[in-house]
C-alpha cells in the first residue's frame, strides 16, 4: 500500500492491510453535547461501506456533503448486519459485506470533555438499483449517485481516494 496524502490524524496499515486511524476533533458546546449524548446513550460505533462498480465509487448526500453509505450500530446489533441495513435505508441496494478497510477511533473534545467513538469501513457489494428516495424520514440523506472523479465535498475525500485506488 501508498502513503495516502492528506488523510487527517494518526494512522498506520496493520498486518491484515486494514488502516488503523486515530483523530481528535475539538467541538463547540452545543455540538459536542449532542454528540456526547448519543454516544453515552450507546451509540459507540459506526460503520461505513465502500462499493465500487467500475471504478465508481457510491456516495450518499448528508448534511451538505458526499459520504459513504452508512450509519449508527444500534445496541446488540452486530456492525455488519448494521452495514447492511444502512446501506439497504440509504440507497435501496443490497449489500454483501466484505472486508474490513478502515477503523477509526474518534475522539471528540471540548475544553477538558473528550468522548470517544468508532467507526469502521468495509468493503460491500451491491445489487440492484439506485432508490429515488435515500434515506429514512428523519434523516438528512438527500441524494445517492455513483462517482467516477469524487467531489470536493466528499468526508475523507483522501482516505476514500486511497481506498477505491488500493
Amino acid at each position: 500500500m501508498g502513503s495516502p496524502p492528506g488523510i487527517d490524524g494518526e494512522w498506520h496499515v496493520d498486518d491484515d492491510g486494514v488502516v488503523q486511524r486515530r483523530s481528535r476533533r475539538s467541538l463547540d458546546a452545543d455540538t459536542f453535547e449532542r454528540i456526547a449524548a448519543r454516544i453515552r446513550d450507546g451509540l459507540e460505533w459506526g460503520v461505513a461501506g465502500l462499493a465500487v462498480r467500475d471504478g465508481a465509487v457510491l456516495l450518499v448526500r448528508q448534511d451538505g456533503r458526499w459520504v459513504l453509505p452508512g450509519g449508527g450500530v444500534e445496541s446488540g446489533e452486530a456492525k455488519t448486519a448494521a452495514l447492511v441495513r444502512e446501506m439497504r435505508e440509504e440507497t435501496g441496494l443490497d449489500a454483501t459485506v466484505g472486508p474490513l478497510r478502515v477503523v477509526t477511533e474518534q475522539t471528540f473534545t471540548h475544553g477538558d470533555e473528550e468522548v470517544m467513538f468508532h467507526f469502521a469501513i468495509y468493503d460491500v457489494a451491491v445489487e440492484g438499483e439506485l432508490t429515488g428516495d435515500p434515506g429514512l424520514e428523519d434523516e438528512s440523506v438527500t441524494d445517492v449517485s455513483w462517482f467516477e472523479t469524487l467531489p470536493d465535498d466528499t468526508l475523507d475525500r483522501p482516505l476514500v481516494r486511497f481506498l477505491r485506488d488500493d
